[in-house]
C-alpha cells in the first residue's frame, strides 16, 4: 500500500497571497528554492534544483483553483521514489490553515529516506508560512 505524507501549518495571512506563493515561480522561489523554472499553472511544468541534487525534480501542475485555494502537481522524476507520486496544497476552512500532501509513495522506499523527505517538507511548508505572513524572501533549501 502506498504511503503518504500528511502536514497541515496555520498561516497567518490572505488565502490569496498563499495561493499566488504556490502558483508564480517568484512565490516558490522565496519559500522553497531559488533554482526554480517553468510555467506554474495548470498544464505547466516546473523545475525545481537544489545544490545537493544532481538532477533538478520536475512536476506537472495538474490543478489550480484560486477559489478553493488549491493547487495540484505530479512529479515526473528522476528521484528515485518520486515519480508518480501527487502534491497537493489546499488553504482549509478560509485560512489560515494549509493541508499539504504528498501521496504516493512506493513502501519500497527505505523508511530513513521517506521520514528526511517528510521532515523536509516540514522545513518548507515553515519557510512558506515564514513569507506568506511577512514577505521576506528566505528559501528553505538551495
Amino acid at each position: 500500500m502506498p504511503r503518504s505524507i500528511i502536514l497541515a501549518v496555520d498561516i497567518d495571512a490572505d488565502p490569496g497571497a498563499v495561493f499566488d506563493a504556490l502558483t508564480t515561480t517568484d512565490g516558490l522561489a522565496a519559500f522553497w528554492t531559488p533554482r526554480v523554472s517553468g510555467e506554474a499553472h495548470a498544464g505547466g511544468l516546473l523545475r525545481f534544483g537544489f545544490e545537493a541534487a544532481p538532477v533538478d525534480l520536475e512536476v506537472t501542475v495538474t490543478s489550480e483553483d484560486r477559489d478553493t485555494y488549491t493547487v495540484q502537481w505530479e512529479c515526473n522524476g528522476p528521484w528515485p521514489f518520486w515519480t508518480d507520486t501527487s502534491i497537493a496544497w489546499t488553504v482549509v476552512d478560509a485560512g489560515p490553515r494549509l493541508l499539504f500532501s504528498h501521496l504516493g509513495w512506493a513502501d519500497e522506499q527505505p523508511d530513513s529516506e521517506f521520514g528526511s523527505v517528510a521532515y523536509t517538507w516540514a522545513l518548507v511548508l515553515q519557510a512558506l508560512k515564514a513569507y506568506s505572513e511577512s514577505g521576506v524572501v528566505a528559501p528553505a533549501l538551495s
